[in-house]
């Protein structure tokens, strides 16, 4: 018991340390020669016994220290990584350092590479946690325009046990806009509106409901006049020669009320041509 003791006084002693000087004004090139010598995470953990929460405490107020440091200099982050990599070891809960840290990574220190594998890192040690593969889709969806990789991390983040509408929101968002898979995008926006308790999520999905149930109707009703193109020779004159044709049994309901018309030989909505 004593020798616990003793490394854990020795322990503090050094958590002190490292307090003080991250008081102290350095340079950035001092600030990076100190930090090259930092151990790694796993050396931290196993000399801290049991005091992971407050080393990583110390080391998120140096990652703000070094940040703000080369935010105002150089631009320069190469040790940004190592240090989230050592924070992120001692503490795997820390969830900032996971969703801030990647968006740093991405931004400032022009690393995605480096975010993926620390966002990664925190997927693996946070597997109900809906925030930190909503980063890295937010990242390939805002920063890399990697549309489908971000559709994959937003269905994941829309999986987790406490993800929010926000999350499905967002899945259905990029796969109707971005990727035209109008029959998956419908069904995400019909589970959301049919579960959210928040009324503002449910109006943002009645109108992206309307939206893609009049673009697949149009969608339907452009293939109709194609083959009927093809059999006359000529494209319909009036939406109705669709059904008079027995093409279609009858024109499908526009979502907003409106009603489905043709010009210049392709199905167009009376709602989209008044927006």
């Amino acid at each position: 018991m004593t020798k616990k003791i003793a490394i854990a006084c020795l322990i503090l002693v050094v958590l002190l340390s490292l307090a003080y000087r991250i008081d102290m004004r350095k340079t950035p090139h001092e600030l990076i020669g100190e930090l090259m010598y930092f151990p790694s995470g796993y050396a931290l953990r196993t000399l801290s016994v049991g005091y992971h929460a407050p080393l990583a405490d110390i080391v998120w107020l140096r990652f703000i220290q070094y940040y703000g440091e080369h935010r105002m200099t150089d631009a320069r982050f190469e040790l940004m990584y190592h240090i989230l990599d050592i924070l992120t070891t001692l503490d795997p809960r820390f969830l900032y350092s996971y969703t801030l840290g990647a968006l740093m990574l991405t931004h400032d220190a022009q690393r995605p590479d480096q975010a993926e594998a620390l966002l990664k890192k925190g997927m693996y040690s946070n597997p109900d946690e809906w925030r930190i593969p909503f980063t890295y889709g937010f990242i390939n969806y805002i920063f890399l325009k990697e549309y489908r990789v971000a559709q994959t991390y937003f269905r994941v983040a829309s999986t987790k046990p406490d993800a929010p509408d926000m999350a499905k929101r967002w899945y259905a968002f990029i796969t109707y806009l971005k990727l035209g898979d109008l029959k998956t995008s419908l069904a995400l926006w019909m589970d959301l509106y049919n579960n959210t308790e928040n009324p503002e999520e449910k109006e943002i999905a009645a109108i992206y409901i309307k939206k893609i149930k009049m673009q697949i109707d149009i969608d339907f009703l452009n293939r109709k006049i194609g083959e009927y193109a093809d059999a006359i020779g000529y494209p319909p004159a009036v939406i109705t020669d669709l059904v008079t044709s027995g093409l279609v049994e009858a024109i499908p309901e526009e979502p907003h009320g409106e009603s489905y018309y043709i010009r210049d030989g392709k199905a167009r909505s009376t709602w989209d041509r008044d927006n």
